[in-house]
Order: structure tokens, then sequence, then C-alpha cells
């Protein structure tokens, strides 16, 4: 069976190099021609599978992609669908972006398509405050789910927090607290509701934070500067970012979360494409940088890469060997073996830490299909 995949599995994915791999994309379309857009790309797969001479293999992979319905796991017409398969792995992912229509059979998965959401450009958590109320959301593009809730109930006597992720809940009672500020007295609600409301955060951390992916994604939260600054406080996340809301007005829409998050996302992206032509030719002149497809799989494959430019919409076929670091170069895909060599160097690039960047012609640095930015040694 073809099991739901994270983003953390995409990641594990890169330093797979044990064929026959089948990486099939099929993009966004009525429901009606989903599956006979899928059927005619895992008839490219078994033409593909043909020139690899392990058979024994092929029957357990190809009945896993038989046995699948695409159509079963998208909710919407805008999602794209990639499936990977090889004697080790067979999942899915869901993405919320444009996908080609690609299969790829391999000595590696080709995982060009997803550049984006393996360095969880589009995969980012977003975490609502208010003082009453909070709400983490797991989100995917323009797609966002509620993992975890929280509720804050001022009592008469006690303050309550309520907890629900899942089919888990829980309840916590908090006695009011009494102020020992010098002068101020027990009657001092604001010092009262200071210290039960960082107690409150507290508890929302405590939860979250367990959460896979807390850390690693990129977190934004929804709330007032107030509650932003006593919540970094207690945070373990290293750099949450913060997106101004009215708190008292609740809870906002899935949709305007998403919709401000990218925008945020967008203007990140744009600041780290735009490397001058000045800052190239410095670069150049220290030989910082680098277009030759050889050198660069070298330099990706010992870690040396700090950012990988590669052209849009180009692809290199043939056979990255990664014990030399030599390239076998093919006019097209013409068996088991054969990948995008951009696909591969990209996710060597990846695996050891580096950042990828897709860029239109007009933007790359040189006239080379990729570039790369070398670490300071």
């Amino acid at each position: 069976m073809i099991e739901k995949m994270t983003h953390d599995d995409l990641l594990r994915l890169t330093s797979v190099q044990d064929g026959p791999c089948i990486s099939i994309y099929v993009p966004a379309m009525p429901s009606k021609t989903l599956q006979m857009e899928y059927e005619a790309l895992v008839r490219r797969a078994v033409h593909l599978l043909s020139y690899d001479q392990r058979k024994e293999r092929h029957q357990e992979l190809l009945d896993a992609l038989y046995n699948f319905n695409p159509a079963e796991f998208l909710e919407s017409e805008k999602e794209g669908l990639a499936i990977f398969v090889n004697k080790h792995w067979t999942g899915y992912y869901v993405a919320g972006h444009e996908l080609p229509s690609k299969v790829v059979v391999a000595e590696s998965f080709h995982l060009k398509p997803l550049i984006e959401d393996l360095q969880g450009h589009n995969t980012y958590h977003a975490l609502v405050l208010t003082p009453s109320e909070a709400v983490l959301f797991n989100c995917d593009g323009s797609r966002g789910s509620e993992i975890h809730t929280f509720l804050y109930h001022h009592g008469q006597h006690s303050n309550s927090m309520h907890w629900k992720y899942q089919d888990e809940t829980e309840t916590f009672q908090i006695p009011h607290l009494k102020s020992h500020s010098r002068g101020r007295g027990t009657q001092d609600s604001h010092l009262k509701k200071k210290s039960s409301g960082k107690l409150f955060l507290k508890w929302i951390e405590s939860k979250i934070s367990k959460e896979t992916g807390y850390k690693t994604l990129p977190l934004f939260v929804f709330t007032s500067d107030m509650i932003f600054h006593a919540y970094k406080e207690v945070s373990a996340h290293g750099e949450p970012i913060l997106c101004k809301i009215d708190p008292t007005k609740g809870i906002p829409r899935i949709e305007a979360i998403t919709h401000q998050a990218n925008l945020h996302i967008q203007k990140n992206q744009s600041q780290q494409r735009n490397v001058s032509t000045l800052e190239i030719d410095e670069m150049a002149r220290q030989k910082r940088v680098i277009d030759d497809l050889v050198k660069i799989s070298r330099a990706a494959l010992g870690g040396k890469v700090k950012t990988l430019f590669i052209r849009d919409n180009s692809e290199i076929w043939g056979q990255l060997h990664r014990g030399s670091a030599e390239i076998t170069f093919h006019e097209k895909q013409q068996d088991a073996k054969d990948d995008d060599i951009l696909d591969d160097i990209a996710c060597e690039v990846i695996r050891q830490g580096g950042e990828v960047i897709v860029l239109n012609d007009k933007d790359m640095p040189t006239s080379s299909p990729a570039a790369a930015i070398l670490n300071l040694q």
C-alpha cells in the first residue's frame, strides 16, 4: 500500500540510490481525466522499467502502482500528486502547487519538481494567539489544517486551560495567583492576569514544541506585538515570525492566514534570488562561483556548495557517478538508470545543507543551466 509522505520523508528520499526508483508526477486536473493521465504515466514507467535487468523486482513495484487511485487522495483540482516507488519506498506526496506530468525511472528518485517543498518553502506552521484562544495550523501552500487548539477560560475562583489534539484532550485548572509585588496586595488583577497569561503561553509551547517539524519549519505567529514578545520568551523555535493581527477579533479565516504567510515567503524568496551582477562578479573573482557541471557535481558531493542556481524548465539527461563525481551525458532519458543531472546535483546540495534556487533564463547569473556559489573555506 502506498502511504502518505511527510516533509521529512521527502528529505530522506534525497539519500536513496537504490534503483529502479520510479517517480511519477500527476498535475492538477479534473477528476474524470485524472485517472486516464495516471494510467498513461504508469505505462511510461512500464516502458522505462523494461530497460532494467533486475526483472524480479518489477512486478511488485508495478502492483503498487496498479492498485493506486490518485483521485482518492486529492481534495481539490489545485493540488498535484507525486508518487515514489522502489523496493523499500512506496509513498505519495500531495503538493499544493503546480506539478508537471512526468515519470522518471532511475537509480535515485527524481525530486526537482518538489525543490521548494524539500526546502520547506511551501510548508510551515501558523500559530494564532489571542488572550483566550490559540490554534496551531499545519500549512502547505494555500492549504492549512488545525492540529492543536487551546482555550483559556477566566473563572471567578480559578482559570482553566483546555487543549485538543486529534483525539487527545486535556484540561488544566489554575487557582487565582496572588500578587507578591510590594505595595499592591492581592487585588492587583492586572498582575494576576499577566502571570496566568504567561502560564497559558508556556502550556501552549509545551504541547506544540513536540509537533513534528516544529523547530525546523518556519513558524508564523499571528498576534499582537505584546503577546508575540511574551511568547518569544518561552518559545523553543529559533526564529518565530510575527504577523500582526488584532487578537480581540478572534481567530482569522485560514485563507487570510495562508495569504499573509505566503506573501512573507514570496518576499523572502525574492530577496534571496536577487543576487546582483556586481556580487556575482566579485564572487567569480574570488573563485566562489562556478558554472561547469562536473565541477559543480564535485563540489556538491563534497558539501561545498552554499547556493545552487538551476535554470527553470532545463533538463540534462545522463548519469551522475557519485563515487567519482563524473557525469555521463545523454541527449534524452534512454534507460532505467538515467536521471536529470540537475535533479541529482540539486538533491546532493539540499542533502548537504545547501540551498537550491530555480530561476528564469534572464535571472540566471551565467549562461550555463546551473551555477553554484561555494562556501567560504
